[in-house]
Formats: structure tokens, sequence, C-alpha cells
């Protein structure tokens, strides 16, 4: 069965063990929203980039794309504070 193109579907699969890639699969809709949310990340650093997709169980889920420029901007886990 195809994907409604209507909808921006992605999956971004995590890793499960060591030296695994990081996979992620969508129809043109959902990887041109992701590209788009990266875009607005580096073209404003001030602020992130966000997507709205749905994965392959029609779920809805927010992504946010934030550039960083340092280690330990970027070595929290998400969620662990408010700051992305």
């Amino acid at each position: 069965m195809d994907l409604p193109k209507e909808y921006a579907m992605v999956h971004i699969y995590p890793v499960t063990q060591a030296e695994e890639p990081i996979v992620i699969k969508g129809n043109t809709e959902g990887l041109c929203v992701l590209v788009n949310a990266l875009i607005s990340a580096i073209a404003f650093p001030d602020s992130q980039g966000t997507a709205e997709i749905f994965t392959g169980d029609a779920e809805l889920h927010e992504v946010v794309v934030r550039l960083v420029n340092t280690h330990d901007e970027l070595s929290p886990v998400p969620y662990q504070n408010s700051k992305l």
C-alpha cells in the first residue's frame, strides 16, 4: 500500500548496537519537512527548526532540530531539562 502523499511520513530509527547506522526513512513530503527543519535551525541559530511528522503507525510527532556549537550543548540527553 502506498503512503498517503498528503501526510509527512518519517521514521527515524535509533541505533541498537555500536557502529550501527542511524536510519531515516520517509516519503517525499516527510523528508522535505525534515530538510526544512534542518535548514531553519542552520539559518536561524538562536532558534530551532521543527517538523511535524507522522510515523508509520499514523502517530504525530514533533521533530526538533537545534544548532549547537559546544560539546556541553551537544551532550545533554533530551528531556533531561527543558532546553533541547
